[in-house]
């Protein structure tokens, strides 16, 4: 009987312990807060992490791309832009916001390899597909996804006939 009442309260304390986290793609409102606004008019672009290509900026919309659940963010690219062979560990969904860009998937894979992508496409790219993406001067994309997120660079043997 106390190993059922033990089993019982424990079983118990690990639900509410989960019930107190806030679920994967769930905002946390502070009291009385009803919507997350983002007005376009307020952002502040700032530039890209290191590890990514020049020539883009970044600003984050929602969550913390970092941590373990949903976020948004977007890029927006100042001057024409290659990012090489790469994959990522989650889905990655994609929206373009304005511009164009240009998606190729393999290592060996050109732009002429690449699907188009205008203002208003939607894409999901698959978990660990490696791909490289191409966009033209003031593109801005627009990325959702649950963290943390990575970008992990594909190495290309050298010699091989990959081109930007």
């Amino acid at each position: 009987m106390k190993n059922l009442i033990f089993t019982t309260l424990l079983a118990l304390s690990l639900s509410m312990i989960g019930a107190a986290q806030t679920p994967i793609g769930e905002m946390q409102f502070t009291e009385g807060a009803v919507q997350h606004i983002v007005r376009s008019a307020d952002i502040e672009w700032r530039p890209c992490p290191p590890n990514m290509p020049s020539g883009c900026e970044i600003v984050v919309l929602e969550g913390n791309p970092q941590g373990s659940g949903m976020f948004t963010i977007r890029f927006r690219v100042t001057e024409p832009f290659f990012m090489p062979a790469h994959a990522h560990p989650k889905d990655e969904r994609v929206t373009v916001i304005k511009g164009k860009a240009y998606v190729a998937f393999g290592i060996e894979s050109t732009k002429e390899d690449a699907q188009v992508f205008v203002t208003g496409d939607y894409y999901v790219n698959a978990r660990e597909a490696v791909h490289k993406v191409w966009a033209d001067p003031s593109t801005i994309i627009q990325l959702t996804g649950i963290g943390p997120w990575e970008a992990n660079f594909v190495e290309v043997e050298k010699g091989s006939n990959s081109k930007n």
